[in-house]
């Protein structure tokens, strides 16, 4: 049964489905959801060897990415992503965030099922910050009025890192299966 909350605050370190990743690449992913009908999501990437094999849209520039657009196929690339699932359904959200400030939110009524854009009351709000061995992705969407008010979602928190020649490689907080799916709701944090 679905419980009523004010806040959930979540952060967890992401781990590769691939193997043979630079041992000094990792992700940091946090979440913090309100009742209020806020979601803040931050991503960090941290790269011992630096950034510069990772592949980002062209003509970054530090700061709140102001130009960012609706976009299908983010996860095609480097892409950050959130999925909240409403506790005790099968219904789902997943959310692409992109460093250039480009975004996606879908809607499924089950497992990659009835696939639907969900409209938003107003674009995400998306901050970047690159350092020699770190890239930073903040975000913040109101779900408002699409999610269900004081209900605290399920999620997962996960991102594709392109790495050019070398390839994606998926991250999350587990992976229960044996090929990289964000889409499952045991990959998910029951609440």
């Amino acid at each position: 049964m679905a419980r009523p909350a004010a806040t959930l605050q979540q952060s967890v370190r992401l781990v590769p489905f691939e193997t043979g990743l630079p041992s000094g690449l990792g992700i940091q992913a946090s979440l913090s959801w309100s009742s209020s009908g806020w979601l803040d999501l931050s991503f960090t990437v941290l790269a011992e060897d630096g950034l510069a094999e990772l592949v980002l849209p062209q003509g970054l520039l530090d700061g709140e990415q102001c130009h960012g657009m609706r976009r299908d196929g983010l996860w095609q690339t480097t892409c950050f992503e959130a999925f909240l699932g409403l506790p005790g359904e099968r219904r789902y959200w997943e959310i692409n965030l992109a460093a250039n400030g480009d975004w996606a939110v879908y809607r499924f009524s089950d497992y990659r099922t009835g696939q639907a854009e969900q409209s938003l009351s107003m674009p995400p709000t998306i901050h970047l910050q690159r350092r020699h061995h770190q890239l930073r992705l903040e975000a913040r969407l109101n779900l408002n009025p699409w999610w269900p008010a004081n209900l605290c979602p399920d999620m997962a928190l996960t991102a594709v890192l392109d790495r050019g020649d070398t390839g994606l490689s998926h991250w999350a907080i587990r992976h229960p299966s044996d090929h990289a799916d964000f889409h499952q709701r045991q990959g998910f944090l029951a609440n």
